[in-house]
This record gives C-alpha cells, sequence and structure tokens, in this order.
C-alpha cells in the first residue's frame, strides 16, 4: 500500500510541540510568571489530567524544567531557554488578537515596554532592514533540510465548550490559540502562503482527509481568515484566498517557522529559505516595539489589562 508525504517544513516540526490548546494555554501562563500546578489548573480551565500530561510533555521537550519549589516542597515549572525563544510566538498571536479581535471580550491587554516606558503594539519586523514584514514582499524557496516526510496526524482532541467556559476571560488571547492549537487548520493556512489555494492542491500538501479539510476550510471563512472565489461552474469549484485577517496571521506562521528551524530543522538545514524582497537579504523576524523600535524580550514587557 502507497502511503503519501507531505513537505516536511518546521512548521509541522513546530506544531508536534505546541499545536495544541492546552500546551498553548499553559505557556502563555508560564510567560506571565505562573509556575505552580494547581495555578495552572486554575488559570487555564483545562482538567488536571491534561495539565499534568502537557507539563510532562513541555519538560521533555525542554521548553519547562521542573524544579523544587521553597523547602523542597511543591515542584515549580520554569521556562527554559528553548521555551523563552517562544515568545515572539506568543507577542505575534497577541498582536494579530489586538488588531483583529479587540473588544469582543470584556477587557483590553496592554503591554509596555519597560525600555521605552511606553504602551507598545508589537510590530513584525525584517531584523536586516527594520522594515515591517508584508507577506506579499517574502520569496521562499526548497532549503537544504527539505524533505517528504509521512503525517502523523494522530487525534487530538479539541477543547470542549466546558473548558472554553470554564476559562472565561482568563486567556490574553483566544481564537487564535484555537486555531493554532489545531495542526489541520494551520496547515492550511501554511498552504496558503505557500501559494496553494485549489483544493485538491491544499489537500495534496497536507494530505488531510477530504472530509476534514472541507471542515476546516468552512470554519476558516466562517471566521473571516479564508474567502472562497469560484473559478468553475460545472462541477462548481473554489480556489481560497487569505482575506486580510487571515494576511495578519503571517508573523504567527513566521515565528513559528524560525522557532522550528533553531530547534528542529533537519542537520543538512533549515526545510525552506526565506528572503526579504524590500531589502534582498535572507528573512530573520523579530518582534520589535513601535515606539522606540527595539527588540522585545521577555523580561523587558509587562502587562496589565483594562
Amino acid at each position: 500500500m502507497k502511503h503519501e508525504t507531505i513537505r516536511a517544513c518546521s512548521i509541522w516540526r513546530a506544531l508536534e510541540v505546541v499545536g495544541d490548546v492546552p500546551v498553548l494555554l499553559i505557556l502563555e501562563r508560564a510567560f506571565l510568571g505562573t509556575n505552580r500546578f494547581e495555578a495552572f489548573v486554575n488559570e487555564t480551565g483545562v482538567p488536571r489530567s491534561v495539565v499534568s500530561d502537557r507539563l510532562k510533555k513541555l519538560v521533555a521537550e525542554d521548553c519547562l524544567v521542573k524544579k523544587p519549589g521553597p523547602n523542597l516542597r511543591r515542584s515549580r515549572y520554569h521556562l527554559t531557554e528553548k521555551g523563552r525563544n517562544l515568545f515572539p510566538f506568543a507577542l505575534a498571536m497577541l498582536g494579530w488578537q489586538h488588531r483583529w479581535e479587540a473588544g469582543q471580550r470584556g477587557f483590553t491587554v496592554q503591554l509596555v515596554h519597560t525600555g521605552c516606558g511606553q504602551t507598545v503594539e508589537p510590530r513584525c519586523s525584517c531584523k536586516s532592514c527594520s522594515r515591517d514584514i508584508d507577506p506579499r514582499e517574502v520569496d521562499w524557496k526548497p532549503g537544504p533540510g527539505l524533505v517528504q516526510v509521512l503525517p502523523d496526524f494522530s487525534a487530538r482532541r479539541r477543547p470542549t465548550k466546558a473548558v472554553t467556559a470554564r476559562r472565561g476571560n482568563a486567556a490574553l488571547v483566544d481564537t487564535v490559540i484555537g486555531l493554532y492549537g489545531d495542526r489541520w487548520s494551520t496547515l492550511i493556512v501554511r498552504a496558503m502562503f505557500s501559494g496553494f489555494h485549489r483544493f485538491d492542491q491544499i489537500q495534496k500538501d497536507t494530505q488531510m482527509a477530504p472530509n476534514t479539510l472541507s471542515g476546516r476550510i468552512a470554519e476558516l471563512i466562517e471566521a473571516g481568515i479564508l474567502h472562497a472565489n469560484q473559478y468553475c461552474d460545472l462541477p462548481p469549484r473554489y480556489e481560497y484566498r487569505l482575506t486580510e485577517k487571515g494576511r495578519g496571521l503571517y508573523p504567527v506562521v513566521l515565528s513559528l517557522l524560525q522557532w522550528g528551524d533553531r530547534y528542529y530543522a533537519d542537520a543538512k538545514g533549515p526545510p525552506l529559505l526565506l528572503s526579504h524582497e524590500p531589502c534582498g537579504a535572507s528573512l530573520q523576524m523579530v518582534m520589535t516595539c513601535d515606539n522606540c523600535g527595539d527588540p522585545l524580550e521577555l523580561d523587558a514587557v509587562t502587562y496589565r489589562t483594562a
């Protein structure tokens, strides 16, 4: 029996670690300083057994380290360097939430950059030329580490409505966590940025079951991330394009790709090589302060809700 393969880009490999809603909720709380098991349970609304499982996974992946608490009592979980390097991913998600879903909840999140003392909206900038990165100005070509792999679409349960209700307004980012906590939806967005727009192209790129692909596309259209254009009448056929809201996800995709390149790329090199058309340099994204232009580091950002 022949098994079809897919592109094993660094996004796919990173999603094996963070493409899960409970993992993303735990990481969000870790960035905010949470480090105790009971606090993770209470603040995420995720069942205790799931929190325990995901904390073990994050420790095994070297994103968190488990250390004894004060007086050798209950252990605490602390971000490792690898875990801290997911901060641009978190900033990109929060920036998208601010722009596209502001006002949908009962509070807003304000980031303060301690370097300049100003309230900040994270910018997705090119490290070489400091310009904002527009996905339409990015070229890509296969890299030395691009290989084809058999996809493992092992089932991951989506969070139930009960979990969502318990979480309430506690999460700083919401919709985008639901999106990137589902690998299938993320791979569809990846396909869009790779230039694949028709159903058969996306299906070949992701190797998703047709009914799963249809369902995820419908959800992304409903969320305003994709729109459909009919290009054939008999039979009706459509191509799918990112809306402006969908293109706004590019910093999230790019930060995930760079993190995956750093920790999961093949020994031969990265699977994809990106270049920034305005400056011609190899693309490296940094999340920067929209006031002073400095990179936003985890220890130099505080937050408040209003």
